[in-house]
């Protein structure tokens, strides 16, 4: 693999695993304080597995129908109306409701800095800044949210590993042990959250545009954009789980401002209460970026805007703009349709694309470049895996 080629595989691997990486992270601990570490981990390697294998469904339908069309596309092509309905549905569900909780917890860090400069700053302001920022680099080009989002993951896992430097020392191996019998409602509880935590699915499309000339390095990069959260999230969990009992974990989770709670419980003085702040600061910025580009590139497939300024322009404004208002006029609106975020992220991960393969299997004149590993009974486990994530977030809401 040449320089250039390598260097492409990494930023692409990160752009995804940033967008997967997110502040949400910080609920991992919470959603899982009543099953114990050993049970989440398992959940976690079980939920890599199919996020690696449907990302390699959707890839291989991609690359039959047209590399770097988008779900909405192959859906049509593959799955007829249901199948359009389902694609135009799930992504902007998703895609939307993430951009507006990024704006939000975006502008609520942007106000942080802003009102020292500024004072009396509006946080509605702030929120408009921040998607200013985040657009600008999305509006320039896919090769500038490369670069600056390298730079970002970069610090943010230097402040990650200086985190678990700090809290090392004050893990228990006692604390991590739970005397809760765990229950399969606590599990499935736990799921959605889990899954929509290495949901970098949906950007996966503008990855194989970056990365057309080369598609050969596709499956390594989704591999590396798996392995880096499922690396990171393991090693989170058994520092917050090390340090904090089960029952001090319960009373966060059940606390309003949990995430906040939670680093004021691990915080032991000030410089630790600042690298975490810093660290879930940049886990949100690397997750804005991300969900932006695959939005925008979806919209500009969808309205079949082409790749112009003027076209780029008018895309912007389409995948910016609704998102904005949002957050302006309902700041915790967002919340409730976060909830059923994991819904939108197994119909456009998991379902839609083994669906699409298996459909184009069955054509017995099928030929592809690329073809995933495993057959009927793998991509029958995938979809089941899919079917339980949305039956795990209903039930749990119910």
């Amino acid at each position: 693999m040449s320089e250039p080629s390598r260097s492409t595989v990494i930023g692409s691997a990160l752009i995804l695993a940033g967008t997967a990486i997110g502040a949400g992270m910080l609920a991992l601990p919470l959603v899982s304080a009543s099953t114990g570490l050993i049970p989440v981990i398992i959940l976690f390697l079980v939920t890599a597995f199919f996020a690696v294998i449907s990302a390699l469904y959707a890839f291989e339908a991609n690359v039959a129908i047209k590399p770097g069309c988008n779900l909405y596309t192959m859906a049509s092509r593959t799955l007829g109306r249901i199948g359009k309905v389902l694609s135009a549905i799930a992504p902007l569900g998703l895609f939307y409701a993430l951009m507006s909780a990024y704006f939000s917890g975006g502008g609520s860090l942007l106000a942080q800095y802003v009102q020292v400069a500024i004072p009396g700053a509006s946080s509605q302001l702030c929120v408009i800044l921040f998607a200013l920022i985040a657009g600008a680099f999305v509006y320039y080009s896919t090769r500038a949210v490369d670069l600056i989002n390298r730079i970002f993951f970069s610090l943010m896992i230097i402040t990650f590993i200086l985190a678990l430097i700090s809290l090392a020392p004050s893990v228990r191996y006692e604390s991590m042990t739970h005397s809760t019998d765990v229950g399969y409602f606590s599990l499935m509880a736990a799921l959605p959250v889990i899954f929509t935590s290495f949901g970098y699915h949906g950007g996966i499309p503008s990855i194989i545009i970056y990365q057309r000339k080369q598609l050969a390095h596709i499956p390594l990069i989704f591999l590396l954009a798996t392995l880096i959260p499922l690396t990171v999230y393991t090693l989170w969990l058994i520092a917050v789980m090390g340090i904090l009992p089960e029952a001090t974990l319960l009373q966060v989770s059940q606390s309003s401002g949990a995430t906040a709670h939670l680093i004021s419980e691990l915080s032991r003085d000030d410089d630790m209460h600042t690298i975490l702040y810093l660290f879930s600061d940049l886990a949100l910025l690397t997750s804005v970026l991300g969900v932006a580009l695959g939005l925008f590139d979806y919209l500009a497939n969808l309205l079949q805007r082409a790749d112009t300024r003027i076209h780029r322009l008018q895309t912007a404004l389409v995948t910016f703009i609704p998102p904005v208002i949002f957050a302006i006029m309902f700041p915790d609106g967002f919340v409730a349709a976060l909830g059923y975020a994991a819904i939108a992220l197994a119909i456009l991960a998991i379902l839609l694309p083994t669906a699409m393969v298996y459909v184009l299997r069955k054509n017995t004149e099928y030929k592809n470049s690329f073809r995933a590993p495993g057959g009927v009974v793998l991509m029958s486990l995938c979809f089941l895996f899919g079917c339980i994530v949305i039956l795990s977030q209903l039930i749990s809401r119910l």
